[in-house]
């Protein structure tokens, strides 16, 4: 089954749609009126495609988004204005002349009338004539109305673009979320691997002397394993402290009737106290 896409889904509404802007253009006449209709195309495009990736959260909110900023700015449509424009046409030389025939063919007729009326009523109206086309020859200014309106086939060729990024960008995202993903779960494993690597031998080998002195169950030899402990902590820096007058803030004390003891030395590294000790003390009568 072939993945849902954005221009897929407007693929699918082809004919319906760019016949309704055809209509708009053509009858009504109304820009926003085709605002209106893209964006309820953009709504619905978007509920399908959602209804589609049921199981891809990510994928949602991302078509979420863009089908958002493209639906905001599909008020553009409307930024256009029409404006009545004037045009002024050219002066010609024809309307002079054709003017100075009507006038000289005007006084002819006037004078003729009386003696040669046939002629006289050719002058006339050769005089007519040119006086009419004299006005239309003459310079003058023209009218023009401006109607805006939108070009259906343009605006399919832009729809078509805009889900074909939409789903070029969609896609791209995801390529980059699942490398990010993977690199940072890399990391992760190579950090652990990193953790488990930073045990040396010698470590190594008193973990494994602990561990079989623990399924031995034999106290004696847990005892000599555990010995192994002091050299250890100190090959890391870590200095074991027993209780004394000196070191008493290093531990907390335990009431006691016998003499004082320690019971788990305090752990510290130069400076620092990694873990408190804990010790007896007689307790006063």
């Amino acid at each position: 089954m072939n993945p849902v896409t954005m221009s897929g889904l407007l693929a699918a509404d082809e004919e319906k749609i760019r016949n309704e802007l055809k209509a708009d253009e053509a009858f009504d006449k109304n820009r926003k009126q085709s605002a209106i209709r893209l964006d309820d195309v953009f709504s619905k495009m978007l509920l399908r495609y959602n209804a589609a990736c049921t199981d891809d959260p990510v994928r949602q909110a991302l078509a979420d988004c863009e089908v958002s900023a493209v639906r905001d700015m599909l008020s553009l449509l409307t930024a256009g204005t029409a404006q009545k424009e004037i045009s002024k046409r050219r002066f010609r030389t024809g309307g002079v002349i054709a003017l100075l025939v009507a006038v000289i063919c005007g006084l002819i007729a006037a004078l003729l009338v009386r003696d040669y009326y046939l002629p006289a009523c050719i002058a006339m109206a050769v005089a007519v004539v040119c006086g009419f086309l004299s006005g239309r020859l003459w310079y003058g200014e023209r009218e023009v109305r401006v109607q805006a309106g939108l070009d259906a086939d343009t605006v399919w060729r832009t729809l078509k673009k805009t889900t074909d990024t939409l789903d070029r960008k969609t896609e791209a995202f995801l390529e980059r979320s699942a490398a990010w993903q993977k690199e940072a779960a890399e990391k992760a494993s190579a950090g652990t691997a990193g953790g488990a690597a930073a045990l040396d031998e010698a470590s190594l080998k008193l973990v494994g002397s602990l561990l079989e002195a623990l399924y031995a169950d034999n106290g004696d030899f847990a005892l000599r394993q555990l010995k192994q402990l002091r050299p250890w902590l100190n090959r890391h820096g870590i200095e074991l402290k027993d209780y004394g007058p000196e070191t008493a803030e290093l531990f907390e004390l335990l009431p006691s009737k016998k003499t004082s003891a320690t019971l788990r030395p305090a752990l510290v590294a130069g400076e620092k106290l990694l873990l408190v000790g804990r010790a007896t003390e007689p307790a006063e009568n």
